[in-house]
């Protein structure tokens, strides 16, 4: 993915900073910090799919579902935490815990 404008970027924020709603369902957001807008988000060293912002610091988990291929995003209210591991629920109802 090409890296976002600024315009883009802050429109994005906005929306979503209100509305989390459908965060996972917006690519460009996987890019861009909820906190402080930033779009300088790293990947963490040796935590799959847990992303940083090098400007605040703060962390989300953001990857594919192995049962649909849908996006779970842990800033996305509809990507709830598994009661049993902690790991995020996809909207199809799947968890990648291994109960």
């Amino acid at each position: 993915m090409e890296p976002l404008d600024k315009d883009t970027a802050k429109k994005l924020y906005k929306y979503y900073r209100q509305n989390r709603d459908g965060i996972r369902n917006c690519p460009e957001m996987g890019t861009i910090c909820l906190i402080c807008e930033s779009i300088n988000i790293d990947p963490v060293e040796g935590v799959p799919n847990q992303f940083v912002c090098r400007n605040c610091r703060f962390k989300f988990i953001r990857y594919q579902c192995s049962a649909c291929g849908s996006t779970v995003d842990s800033r996305d209210p509809r990507n709830p935490l598994c009661e049993e591991c902690g790991l995020r629920i996809c909207t199809c109802g799947t968890c990648e815990c291994e109960k």
